[in-house]
């Protein structure tokens, strides 16, 4: 099934997720979840489970260095969620970055418990 968006009024058309790519994004969620939650085992744990895409990540050694390589995983995340349904592309004004969700209610990766909310859906 492809999804049209019309963006610039041009029509985009949206490619279907690949297994692959669902694979990614679901492991992508986990990781989120638990830098949200700030714990940095399970974030590192989750990561592993990307293979090279997460071998940064998986290495941290801190909650600090895991959300710099959050960062990478996210620009991905972004790319194959485009036009999705079901992905929420979300932002933190605090820290000035993008994350890739499967809820509305913002659940902030970058900030933790310490600014779980903080943030608003892009689109």
């Amino acid at each position: 099934m492809t999804l049209c968006l019309a963006l610039g009024g041009a029509l985009v058309q949206a490619a279907s997720l690949s297994d692959t790519d669902k694979q990614f994004l679901a492991r992508y969620e986990k990781v989120r979840g638990a830098l949200a939650a700030d714990d940095l085992n399970a974030a590192r744990t989750a990561a592993g489970d990307l293979g090279d895409d997460g071998a940064a990540l998986a290495k941290s050694s801190s909650l600090k260095e895991a959300r710099a390589a959050f960062e990478k995983l996210s620009d991905k995340a972004k790319q194959l969620a485009a036009g999705q349904s079901g992905y929420y592309v979300a932002y933190c004004p605090m820290v000035k970055k993008d994350w890739v969700q499967t809820s509305e209610t913002i659940a902030n990766p970058y900030g933790g418990k310490e600014m779980l909310t903080c943030g608003e859906i892009k689109k």
